[in-house]
């Protein structure tokens, strides 16, 4: 599957606000994610709204209310991503 460079560059920018003992897991887990999303979705190349989407998947539900300011930081809107994180 084939990654854009702004979506490896918004990968590698949420790995950087994961704790190293899980970051490989966590990469690993996101791009599985991302290509099946992709691969579902007729796409053979993943681009930025693939990666948040794969992103929000992956973040367990205790943990999705913190999505919004992270996504902030990385100069996301998460506003954009309201119907796959719920209430904002």
């Amino acid at each position: 599957m084939d990654w854009n460079d702004a979506a490896e560059d918004l990968l590698n920018q949420i790995l950087m606000s994961t704790p190293l003992p899980v970051r490989q897991q966590i990469e690993g887990q996101i791009r599985g994610v991302a290509e099946q999303l992709a691969e579902s979705n007729g796409k053979s190349r993943i681009n930025t709204n693939t990666v948040v989407e794969a992103w929000i998947e992956s973040t367990p539900e205790a943990l999705r209310s913190e999505l919004p300011r992270q996504m902030e930081r990385l100069g996301l809107d998460p506003y954009e991503y309201e119907h796959l994180l719920g209430e904002i």
